[in-house]
């Protein structure tokens, strides 16, 4: 860090004479507490120092870093700061204060520093300790952006930040997705998607598939309301977005990659709508949707540990993977329409002379646990025999469905001993 004072513009592209008196308050109340907060967090010396219209005419200034304000929509766009400005800037973020201003700036961070389900201004008039914890929560938003932009955080370990897609949610759930967005930036991940979801159907799927396909982990939330795209589109941008995740793990399976997903149901959660009421109950009953998937009804706090130490298991199994892969044992699972056929004991003993050991199910589960462990031995066997003493080819012919469909449901590697084997009559001599 260095000892001199670090240079810190709030930026408004308008002409001074031009605003009220309820502007110039607004804004010099936006200088004391964000002054506060980079007390808090910046631990450093900074200067914050006010500049309107004509600063963007500027030349030759030294490097700083430049808070650009929008209080509302009559600002001079021809003024705007961008990428071509002339001045150095050590970072650019964006902050619209109006609900109505058109928010066209493409570089730096943005922060909308208004209630955006009521889709007022935020008030400052009041005092400080009156202020709601989602305006401090965004005026926080803004301090670490300064740390990370005074710091250079971002340009020295981009590279190397992990990718984590948080999902657009209803309304209802905003504040929540902000909470964990927050915290995941704070522990150093890096949030997709960074850009604002497109209203088009084709535009929103090519940037949800291109930004899921490139994360570890994708957190899906689900709110009270079934809210559709756009008004031409009926499909909601949670189901579209869940039903992409699918479109997105098969593809990576392929590739031998794989994403994870953390679907959150708040437990306060008061459906307004039968729509997603109806899509609620299918997507926990479909277990098709459910591959690398998670289902987590808890609260928030608890929700935020469980990602940290989703993230930290995955990235444990990345290292396990790597040392002993070559070295583990295999193992095969046996598949029969008759478990207590006599033979089944002697196959399993035949594999264990050759270490092989071998994956059974317990006869005495529910239905639903004896279909998961099911799957889970599809997904970790690397052989599999099906014993076929009885005639019933429906039975079969369900059973090497499945096995197509290994890879769909995280099976990361092809079968390494027999893919599958019929046997009708077996002889052990």
């Amino acid at each position: 860090m260095s000892e001199k004072a670090e240079n810190i513009i709030v930026y408004i592209p308008n002409k001074k004479g031009s605003l009220s008196e309820k502007d110039i308050y607004w804004i010099d109340k936006f200088q004391t507490i964000i002054s506060i907060g980079l007390k808090q967090i910046v631990k450093t010396n900074f200067n914050l120092n006010l500049e309107f219209e004509d600063f963007s005419k500027k030349k030759n200034t030294d490097e700083l870093l430049i808070i650009q304000m929008f209080l509302h929509n009559d600002f001079n766009a021809e003024s705007v700061l961008n990428e071509n400005s002339d001045l150095k800037a050590t970072g650019l973020i964006n902050i619209y204060c109006d609900p109505e201003v058109e928010q066209s700036t493409s570089a730096g961070f943005t922060v909308k520093l208004y209630d955006e389900i009521t889709e007022k201004k935020v008030d400052l008039s009041e005092g400080i300790n009156e202020l709601k914890n989602e305006v401090w929560l965004k005026f926080l938003d803004i301090s670490y952006k300064i740390k990370e932009a005074l710091y250079h955080i971002n340009k020295n370990s981009e590279e190397n930040k992990q990718n984590i897609y948080v999902a657009q949610t209803s309304k209802d759930q905003n504040r929540n997705r902000k909470i964990l967005i927050r915290e995941l930036e704070h522990l150093g991940y890096n949030v997709l998607p960074q850009e604002s979801f497109p209203s088009d159907l084709i535009s929103y799927s090519e940037m949800v598939h291109e930004n899921i396909k490139n994360s570890i982990l994708s957190i899906h939330i689900l709110g009270n309301n079934y809210t559709p795209i756009n008004k031409n589109i009926e499909i909601s941008g949670v189901e579209l977005q869940n039903d992409i995740f699918i479109e997105v793990a098969e593809e990576l399976i392929i590739q031998k990659k794989n994403v994870h997903r953390l679907v959150w149901i708040p437990p306060n959660l008061k459906l307004k709508s039968e729509k997603q009421k109806l899509y609620i109950e299918s997507f926990k009953r479909n277990i098709e949707l459910l591959r690398n998937t998670e289902i987590i009804q808890a609260p928030v706090e608890v929700f935020k540990n469980i990602i940290e130490n989703k993230i930290i298991g995955l990235n444990s199994v990345k290292e396990e993977v790597s040392v002993s892969e070559n070295n583990k044992a295999n193992s095969v699972y046996i598949i029969s329409n008759n478990q207590d056929d006599k033979n089944l004991k002697e196959i399993g003993q035949e594999f264990s002379k050759h270490k092989i050991s071998v994956l059974e199910i317990a006869k005495s589960q529910e239905k639903i646990d004896l279909l998961r462990e099911h799957y889970h031995n599809l997904i970790n066997c690397d052989g599999l025999l099906i014993v076929y003493p009885d005639d019933n080819k429906q039975w079969l012919n369900s059973k090497l469905s499945d096995i197509l469909k290994a890879p769909g449901l995280d099976e990361k590697n092809h079968f390494c001993l027999k893919q599958y084997c019929m046997i009708q009559e077996i002889n052990l001599s």
